[in-house]
């Protein structure tokens, strides 16, 4: 897939995209899946898009056709396997930074972190619509440290503890 960012009425999918581009060397299956969570996304709005538009939903879809050849047998495996790799990469990912800002670095990297997972696991919603209640609150978790530890950078004070270090 070129590294052509979405047009303005796609904007919303970028970071599931740039999300994908970050994990490829890492894990290429959550690089796929992240791929394809962000191309349902472009697919629920073509209505609502410019014409022109749809050119790069096509390049999305040939994209991640041809991503799904080149993984082979990893694509092949049943929903369920794939679906559980990709919740356990998010869960994985959200434990990292979690335990990094419990140990006390709440840095921006860990914020970074944090909203690594936040993606992944929004991008679960593609294997069956609604999320487990222990993953939205994850999200929400996320999401919530994400803004703080970014908000404390940036009035050079230090970020309020974590849930249950108050």
């Amino acid at each position: 897939m070129s590294d052509a960012p979405p047009p303005p009425s796609l904007k919303h999918i970028k970071k599931y995209l740039d999300e994908a581009k970050a994990r490829q060397a890492q894990d290429p299956l959550v690089s796929y899946h992240l791929r394809l969570y962000a191309l349902q996304e472009a697919m629920e709005v073509r209505s609502k898009i410019p014409k022109e538009d749809m050119t790069y939903i096509l390049l999305l879809m040939d994209a991640a056709e041809a991503e799904k050849k080149a993984l082979g047998a990893a694509a092949e495996q049943g929903e369920a396997d794939r679906q559980a790799h990709v919740e356990n990469f998010a869960h994985e990912l959200f434990d990292k930074a979690d335990d990094l800002d419990r140990n006390g670095q709440s840095t921006l990297a860990t914020a970074k972190v944090f909203n690594s997972a936040h993606h992944v696991m929004e991008a679960c919603k593609q294997f069956g619509g609604e999320l487990p209640d222990d993953m939205l609150e994850k999200i929400k978790y996320a999401k919530w440290r994400v803004v703080e530890i970014a908000k404390a950078t940036k009035e050079r004070r230090p970020p309020a503890p974590p849930r249950g270090l108050e």
